[in-house]
């Protein structure tokens, strides 16, 4: 069973489901509630794990260890088998990114009239204060990340490396959404001047 099978370079819960039980064999509420919190940006769906377990389960990926009482079917423990560890380690090193996520306002921009202009400005400045706060929580934990990695002695381990990486990346993206986002708005707010002042005269 090749990668492509769960979707090559992409980001799916499965994937991510399957990596979790690869880091540490849980229940499937435990794997919902480490999906929520360690991709908490990706806004994954409630209930991804107990959806997509049974049937990484029925692909051989991951094993059922100890059933659940029957009332209870998120209270079933998993852990991963050497084929789902094949999988994620070939889904990791894939040389295949998928394509950039489509940009739905770039979307949005293609078809925007005159009459659009004061509700996208208004998305756009709540999605630009969201990626700001965003950047901050994420700036903030890398930097608590490097003072502790200086202050502690000996190697660091490599969970803790890893994470500290994955943070300052987040943060480094957020940024750069809120500084477009910013550049966007401010273009758009220009534009919304020019239509108050009457400066096209048709499409």
């Amino acid at each position: 069973m090749s990668a492509s099978t769960l979707g090559s370079g992409e980001l799916t819960p499965r994937m991510m489901v399957l990596g979790l039980v690869i880091q540490q064999g849980d229940t499937v509420a435990g794997v919902d509630r480490r999906l929520a919190d360690q991709f908490s940006s990706e806004r994954f769906s409630r209930g991804s794990a107990h959806k997509n377990l049974p049937s990484l389960a029925k692909k051989g990926y991951v094993r059922l260890l100890k059933k659940g009482p029957p009332e209870r079917p998120t209270l079933d423990r998993y852990e991963a088998t050497p084929e789902g560890v094949e999988l994620l380690r070939r889904w990791v090193r894939d040389p295949d990114l998928p394509p950039a996520v489509r940009d739905v306002l770039q979307c949005k921009l293609e078809f925007l009239e005159p009459e659009d202009l004061p509700a996208l400005i208004e998305l756009v400045r709540e999605e630009e204060k969201a990626y700001t706060v965003a950047y901050d929580i994420a700036q903030s934990s890398t930097q608590r990340e490097q003072r502790r990695r200086r202050a502690r002695e000996g190697p660091v381990d490599w969970g803790t490396r890893r994470r500290g990486i994955k943070i300052k990346d987040k943060a480094n993206l957020w940024g750069l959404m809120s500084q477009r986002l910013e550049r966007l708005r401010e273009d758009l707010e220009e534009l919304l001047d020019e239509v108050s002042r009457g400066a096209f005269d048709g499409g």
